[in-house]
């Protein structure tokens, strides 16, 4: 029901960029009446989940003690920045975090958009060596034929998606052969109802979908499907605000057994970013 109400919408993308993406994720929610990852049809509400932050510019130290703190906190998985002036400096921090993770424990690298096509391959053939799990978002996430060439010439998997807006972007980008974590992120897809159908295509090219922050719907959403990888944590999350937030154990995130996404705010607590918001809009005026 909720994806033929909004069909048009998603087909030309104006749910998008406007409060359509909002209604739609909110209806999903109102008309499961239990949790919502069973009402999509998941029988596992755990999923495998990575912890990473902002963390480009940190020192070595703070990197390291950084990833101590998200393994005391129950991660089994690492995500990375990479990106600085020179690619050796990348080089050493990956070394660095493979010395320190060990053998076992997943490591990922996110370029954040911030490289050529030839700077992605040449910095996926230097990751490799230290058994990086993906590549993530290594060039500008519309050029097509550029993931194509970097999956192919690389030597590393390549995630990319979270700042696609439509089914048809992603079917591009699986049809070439230029992903192979689909990452879609349900803020900017358009919704629940067109991160489903993406995920379901990327499950028909047999390829595991990962997500890009939200996390208190991405854990749903992935417990729902059978092609998930992994479920991404960073530190734009709204646990602060919320009751119960998601839980992560053993490198696993729980999805709640509440109605809906079992989402509960803390309206208190939110409360003390008001008078920062105020001074924001002062700014503007």
């Amino acid at each position: 029901m909720v994806a033929h109400a909004l069909r048009s919408s998603w087909r030309y993308s104006v749910i998008c960029y406007g409060p359509g993406r909002y209604r739609d994720i909110a209806l999903w929610g109102l008309l499961a009446g239990e949790p919502l990852w069973r009402f999509l049809g998941g029988h596992n509400n755990t999923v495998s989940a990575y912890a990473g932050g902002i963390d480009l510019q940190l020192s070595m130290d703070n990197l390291r003690e950084q990833t101590h703190q998200n393994l005391e906190s129950g991660f089994r998985a690492i995500k990375m920045k990479a990106g600085r002036d020179r690619l050796t400096e990348d080089v050493a921090r990956v070394e660095s975090m493979r010395d320190l993770l060990g053998s076992e424990i997943p490591l990922m690298v996110d370029a954040n958009i911030r490289w050529t096509t030839d700077q992605s391959i040449k910095a996926s053939h230097a990751f490799a060596q230290y058994d990086v799990y993906w590549l993530e978002e290594p060039t500008v996430p519309d050029d097509v034929e550029g993931h194509v060439r970097i999956l192919r010439e690389g030597a590393l998997p390549v995630a990319t998606g979270e700042n696609l807006h439509t089914i048809y972007e992603f079917q591009k980008m699986m049809v070439a052969g230029a992903v192979s974590y689909p990452e879609p992120d349900v803020s900017n897809c358009g919704g629940i109802t067109p991160w489903l159908k993406i995920a379901h295509m990327a499950d028909a090219f047999n390829l595991p979908v990962t997500t890009h922050g939200i996390h208190d719907s991405h854990v749903h959403l992935l417990a729902a499907i059978p092609n998930v990888s992994y479920r991404e944590a960073h530190g734009f999350g709204l646990e602060k605000f919320i009751y119960e937030p998601v839980e992560i154990a053993d490198g696993f995130a729980t999805a709640s057994d509440r109605p809906g996404r079992g989402v509960n705010f803390d309206w208190d607590g939110l409360k003390s970013c008001r008078g920062r918001t105020d001074e924001i809009e002062k700014g503007k005026r």
